[in-house]
């Protein structure tokens, strides 16, 4: 019987983060991976032809940078382990149907010169808001890596007046009224209004206002990352920074239930039914609806914590991916200057794209919104030579009004590679070689901690967000079981490429008496 100090399971982006600390701390630690390769949802494979590498789940890094983990290199995955970024320019642009656009750089001047050749006005006013939203941002990236502080006490710290309390309003209204207060082009506020649907959360619901001030600072101080190679590198460089520490990383071996003793975690039973003993700590890195009550073994768990786990509730929508191998990249009807950049995020008019975020929940799917990136524009390493490969990611319900997800997923992604036809030159059947679709339903299958393909695990409302995820009084990590730990989407920061677990092994390594900051050093 194998054993171990800490036992991670889940080799997802979190779990790795949390086990590389552990183990540059000098931890006996060992990862389980159901599957044959590790990352969870920052991975990349080749799956629709030989030397054609694509993210299956996410593929900008956004919200990673300004995390101490890279922007100190504090696990030396940048200096030691072979992780390199490269910074696309323009970051993000958003296309509209009649084919303007809006470009955002890291550049805060030059995103303005971008919004004033659609209105000068919110030129101006954008330039302002990101003079406002940068002070807060300081204030809401000193939470976001570390354990938060009750929701509570953080509204209290925000209710006292000054530019703090304008948050602490933002996070009580929607996307759009926020919006509302600084822009008049209806162009404009889209863009915005993208930003904000980047945490999939439709931007009419309430306690979305807060994300358009994380999102925009976020972007002109530290620009959108690519890894050279693919977005499973960030995740192949914590398991070879976790293998050089000593640690130990097992793919293929699923955890099926967390072994309960006299209280207390003490390991894992595998799906193989083998045993791995941790004689300290086990962390899980998978939905908390996974974990309880069905993997927790030998354990007497509150009914009214099991209550409040089964009343968590999910996203709005969902993502269905497209991956395309190409001959050629994308050429965008808009110009070079939004074909040369990262993503470029194709967006309906205002009343339609207000219509398609309130309808998913309903199951009415829709195609006018894909967002893609070619990233072998910037890194021809994930392409055979002279070749590309393309993200095409929209937004979906997991059930469908009309039929069913196998029976229409590749009529849905004909759809949406249609709305990309009427923007560019070059997108006919000539130039695919293959594509390979991804259904709700499809990520569930490969990702177990994604129910009903929820990438989030559980939805970003104010509810189930930073002091209240993934639920009040339940924000630091520890479970109702000794010794038993959660980390990943479901606890503080939530979804995304963002090693949040950083904050999640603080409370570990408090626990086992280990002296973060000097791990850290």
């Amino acid at each position: 019987m194998a054993e171990y100090e800490v036992i991670v399971a889940g080799g997802g982006h979190n779990g790795l983060t949390a086990a590389a600390y552990l183990a540059k701390a000098g931890v006996n630690v060992c990862v389980l991976e159901k599957n044959d390769w590790v990352g969870g949802g920052v991975v990349t494979r080749e799956v629709t032809l030989p030397g054609f590498k694509h993210d299956l789940g996410a593929t900008a890094h956004i919200f990673v940078q300004p995390n101490p983990l890279i922007l100190n290199d504090e696990l030396g995955l940048l200096s030691k382990h072979g992780l390199r970024y490269l910074y696309p320019e323009p970051a993000i642009t958003v296309l509209f149907p009649d084919d303007t656009y809006i470009s955002f750089y890291k550049d805060i001047d030059k995103t303005c010169q971008s919004i004033a050749k659609i209105s000068p006005k919110d030129a101006e006013s954008y330039k302002r808001f990101y003079e406002f939203a940068s002070g807060l941002f300081d204030l809401l990236m000193m939470g976001m890596f570390s354990p938060p502080p009750p929701m509570g006490a953080l509204l209290g710290q925000l209710d006292q007046g000054g530019p703090p309390q304008e948050l602490f309003r933002a996070l009580l209204m929607n996307g759009l009224d926020v919006i509302n207060e600084w822009f008049e082009d209806d162009r404009v506020k889209l863009s915005m209004l993208r930003f904000v649907s980047e945490a999939i959360v439709s931007p009419d619901d309430n306690g979305t206002g807060a994300f358009l001030f994380i999102m925009v600072p976020e972007i002109h101080r530290y620009g959108l990352g690519i890894p050279v190679g693919g977005s499973g590198e960030l995740s192949e460089s914590l398991a070879r920074c976790i293998r050089a520490n000593g640690g130990t990383v097992r793919t293929g071996a699923g955890v099926a239930s967390v072994k309960v003793v006299g209280g207390q975690a003490r390991g894992v039973i595998l799906e193989s039914g083998e045993e791995v003993t941790a004689t300290k700590a086990v962390v899980c890195n998978l939905n908390i609806k996974q974990v309880f009550p069905g993997m927790v073994k030998g354990a007497e768990v509150d009914p009214d914590f099991l209550r409040k786990v089964h009343r968590l509730t999910q996203a709005p929508f969902l993502a269905m991916n497209c991956h395309y191998a190409l001959n050629q990249a994308p050429n965008y009807k808009a110009g070079e200057l939004v074909t040369k950049g990262g993503l470029v995020e194709l967006t309906p008019w205002m009343d339609d794209f207000r219509f398609a975020c309130g309808n998913y929940r309903l199951g009415y799917e829709d195609y006018s919104m894909p967002v893609a990136a070619c990233n072998t524009v910037h890194d021809p390493t994930r392409a055979p030579e002279g070749k590309h490969s393309l993200y095409l990611m929209h937004y979906a319900p997991f059930v469908l009004k009309k039929g069913t997800w196998d029976e229409r997923k590749e009529e849905i992604a004909d759809k949406v590679l249609e709305t990309i036809r009427q923007h560019t030159t070059n997108m006919g059947p000539e130039n695919i070689l293959a594509r390979t679709v991804e259904s709700p339903p499809d990520f569930e299958k490969w990702n177990a901690s994604w129910p009903k393909g929820d990438a989030t695990h559980i939805g970003s409302g104010l509810h189930q967000f930073m002091g209240n995820r993934p639920m009040a009084g339940w924000s630091q990590y520890r479970m109702p079981v000794e010794r038993l730990y959660l980390c990943g989407p479901s606890t503080h920061p939530g979804l995304g490429a963002g090693a949040g677990a950083r904050a999640a092994v603080q409370v570990v390594m408090e626990d086992l008496g280990v002296d973060f900051s000097k791990v850290i050093q």
